[in-house]
């Protein structure tokens, strides 16, 4: 018996080690099989960060991971990934590890995957990436995948997935799905039990939103023929938000069109599952809510959808006398009938009708009713809209449960507008029907951890031509802003996406724009900035604006007296003479900010500065701090223009190794001392008294390239001493200059020397002078020189006028030392 025990934990032991290293033995050659027959069959980048093989994780069968794994299409899709998935895993029969036949694939599973689909306006999609196949049916055999689809289950974890299709204008976008399905795939036909549900759904047509983060669910067992394509529902359950629903009919897929005939059953439908298709009431005590009335939900689909093609769908809601309330709050909202219809007989998507008549509701006794329809969406789109009603928004805290938040204020409507848009495209502003106004009137909005927001009065008024916005106040916070425009082309804009042109006035008295940037300290966005912080100018907007700002805060700067003309236009803001105080002195800017490469934002500007002070400089630009730190100690202020064009980073702040410029600075009354450079030059000429010189009438050009900022030669006079520099400075605040210092007649023995050069190196937080002693000891030999040459000459006889000039000197000397030698060979030779 204990024989037989140990035999078998010797067995269990050998088949566990065989299990553990076995995946160690065929890794790399699957890792390579993987790779080869991805790039076999894709045309796209396709790649993944590790294999992983387990024998445990699925036993019996083996399982194959990858890991990072990611799909990024090529051409105009390059910078598009398709895929990346966190893991994908494969279960493949165990023994086929062990032949050379291939492996059965019988599951697949993904896991924090990110899927996203595009279509171009021209209806090319990245996900079109399979090689065309170019082989016969006989090379076809001879090369068939090792891999063999058996594949009996499906499942997917945390899954999102954006569908953008640019060409018929829809967008959809699902996050968080987690689904599974099960059947013999590898079959002709088969039984497919699929579930899914996915916490946020969003979808949209052109800009009119259908869904926003919706909660749907769906369990159903599909009859599949998988060798016509065609799947058949058996038994469905369906949940989208409240409303449950089963779908009866079929889809065939017939690459490149989808065939269709899908209807909804919607027998379980009452006004309170309507209700839940309001993100805001489904997400706040749902359950608790009381409801009342009728509703009736119906919708269908039916033909082929390929491409711009559409199926015959209709999709029609009505509620009749409905109403809702809190059991927790004093009133409700009642009187509700809705009409809405959406529907297309079937072919181009331009034959669809959308129809809301009417949208009526009655709030703390005020009566409040939409009407509004479109039809060809596409090509022009037909539309016809009224509003009229008030609105109390101090009520809607007596029927909807308002948390930290405080709302007051009126909105009074009487607006309709009919007509195509093409006639207000035309300026056919005869054929185009606008009128009316929309109101607001003390409104006050509080919120937690939130400024507060107060508007006194907006009037927006509606014709053919213009949406005027009267002047209107708005405090946020601290700040305020008062604006009056006029927006063209308005309905183009909200149907269309087609550019909204304008013009604005701004005047406000003090406004921080540090309170709308997203900060490291925070996750929370404006509308205004990128996730990152990066300010995006909307591409579609065309604005001439005029601005008057009294005070403008931004990072640690402060603008005071800010005027000036701004053109927004194309995703860029374009400055005009916009003139500002800062810096204690004043600044004309002219230029341009473009976010049109949100990722790469890009600034480009002309200065024109008057007396700005060098220390205030310092301590409020960053790009001061990085490449000119030595304005942290200089006493004064400098005028003068500089030219810049750099690259932003995602703080807003530029990217100095992009940065190309050039300019001049000058000043008329510098204060030199704590300069840790200038004391160490006035040590090195032994010459204590230059340290906190003052200096008048500077002027330094400069050009930055490279990430260095380098000037051309300079005269600083100090004192008696005249010093020229010139030399580079860099980001990493390294410091290369040279200069040369003309020594007075009053320098002592230094007089010996016409000039000192000296070199400049190290930081600007630890600079290193020296002296340039080759130099200086080439000058005092030649000054050795010249004093030898007249000592001689007054020992031949010459003259003082004649040894006073050293080239007519050496000539002399030259010549009477000649007479000399020949005067004393003539005696010799008598």
């Amino acid at each position: 018996m204990k024989k037989g025990l140990k035999i078998a934990a010797i067995a269990l032991g050998a088949i566990l080690l065989l299990m553990l290293l076995l995946p160690f033995a065929f890794r790399g050659k699957i890792e390579k099989m993987v790779k080869t027959e991805g790039n076999k069959m894709l045309n796209a980048q396709f790649d993944f960060e590790s294999l992983n093989i387990s024998l445990f994780k699925n036993f019996p069968k083996a399982s194959i991971t990858l890991n990072d794994f990611y799909l990024k299409g090529i051409d105009e899709f390059k910078n598009d990934t398709l895929v990346k998935a966190g893991e994908v895993t494969a279960v493949i029969n165990l023994f086929s590890l062990l032949g050379n036949s291939g492996y059965d694939v019988s599951k697949i599973s993904i896991e924090n995957t990110q899927i996203h689909a595009i279509v171009l306006p021209d209806g090319k999609v990245n996900w079109d990436i399979m090689k065309a196949d170019s082989t016969t049916q006989t090379t076809t055999a001879e090369t068939e995948s090792p891999f063999k689809m058996q594949l009996k289950k499906f499942t997917a974890s945390n899954v999102s997935i954006i569908y953008d299709d640019r060409q018929a204008g829809m967008y959809a976008e699902i996050n968080k799905l987690d689904a599974s399905c099960s059947g013999d795939l590898g079959s002709d036909r088969t039984t497919l039990n699929v579930e899914a549900e996915t916490k946020e759904m969003t979808f949209k047509m052109g800009t009119i939103p259908f869904l926003s983060k919706a909660n749907i669910y769906t369990k159903m067992d599909i009859d599949a023929d998988l060798v016509n394509s065609k799947y058949t529902f058996k038994e469905s359950e369906f949940r989208l938000n409240a409303i449950k629903a089963g779908i009866d009919g079929w889809v065939a897929m017939k690459d490149p069109a989808i065939d269709m005939d899908l209807k909804l059953n919607t027998s379980e439908v009452g006004f309170k599952e309507i209700l839940s298709l309001i993100p805001a009431i489904y997400a706040k005590e749902f359950e608790s809510v009381k409801t009342d009335g009728k509703a009736t939900l119906s919708a269908y689909a039916k033909g082929t959808y390929q491409g711009d093609t559409l199926p015959q769908f209709d999709a029609t809601l009505d509620v009749k006398n409905a109403m809702f309330r809190y059991p927790s709050l004093p009133a409700g909202v009642d009187q509700i009938n809705i009409h809405a219809n959406v529907k297309n007989p079937g072919g181009s998507a331009d034959l669809t009708e959308i129809t809301v008549s009417p949208f009526s509701f009655r709030l703390a006794g005020n009566p409040f009713s939409i009407t509004a329809s479109v039809k060809t969406p596409v090509s022009d789109p037909d539309f016809k809209a009224k509003a009229k009603g008030t609105l109390n928004l101090g009520m809607i805290k007596q029927v909807y449960p308002l948390e930290n938040m405080e709302l007051n204020g009126t909105v009074t409507a009487n607006m309709q507008m009919a007509g195509r848009l093409s006639y207000a495209e035309k300026e056919q502003y005869d054929k185009f029907n606008a009128a009316g106004t929309i109101g607001l009137a003390n409104m006050k909005l509080k919120m937690k951890d939130m400024p507060d927001v107060e508007i006194k009065k907006s009037l927006l008024t509606f014709t053919p031509k213009y949406l005027q916005l009267s002047e209107t106040t708005v405090n946020i916070g601290k700040n305020d802003i008062t604006a009056d425009s006029r927006f063209e082309n308005y309905m183009g804009y909200a149907l269309k996406d087609k550019t909204l042109k304008g013009t604005l006035n701004i005047h406000s008295n003090h406004f921080n724009l540090n309170d709308f940037m997203t900060s490291d300290s925070t996750a929370t966005a404006t509308t205004s900035t990128t996730e990152s912080g990066v300010l995006e100018i909307p591409k579609n907007i065309d604005f001439q604006m005029d601005a008057n700002m009294k005070e403008v805060l931004f990072d640690k700067m402060i603008f005071n007296n800010m005027i000036g003309k701004m053109i927004i236009k194309d995703g860029k803001i374009d400055m005009k003479n916009l003139s500002m105080n800062t810096m204690g002195g004043t600044v004309v800017m002219n230029g341009y900010y473009s976010s049109q490469d949100v990722k790469k934002p890009k600034m480009n500007g002309i200065f024109r500065m008057n007396n700005i002070n060098f220390a205030k400089a310092y301590k409020e630009l960053d790009m001061v701090q990085k490449m000119a730190p030595v304005f942290e100690n200089l006493k004064g202020t400098f005028s003068g223009n500089m030219s810049i064009l750099t690259d932003l980073d995602e703080t807003m702040s530029p990217v100095l190794n992009t940065m190309q410029g050039e300019g001049t600075l000058s000043t008329k009354d510098l204060n030199l001392s704590d300069v840790k450079t200038i004391d160490l030059i006035a040590s090195a000429l032994k010459k204590p008294s230059l340290k906190g010189v003052k200096v008048k009438d500077l002027t330094i050009d400069f050009t930055i390239k490279d990430g260095r900022v380098a000037t051309k030669p300079f005269d600083i006079k100090m004192g008696e001493y005249n010093m020229n520099l010139s030399g580079t400075t860099g980001l990493d605040q390294t410091i290369d200059y040279s200069g040369k210092v003309k020594i007075p007649a009053s320098a002592g023995k230094l007089t010996q020397l016409s000039t000192v050069d000296l070199k400049i190196r190290g930081t600007f937080t630890s600079p290193k002078v020296s002296l340039d002693t080759k130099s200086m000891a080439a000058q005092l030999t030649e000054s050795a020189k010249s004093e030898a040459v007249k000592a001689i000459g007054k020992k031949l006889g010459l003259d003082s006028a004649t040894t006073a000039n050293t080239d007519s000197l050496k000539k002399k000397v030259t010549e009477k030392a000649t007479e000399k030698v020949l005067d004393f060979l003539k005696k010799k030779i008598k």
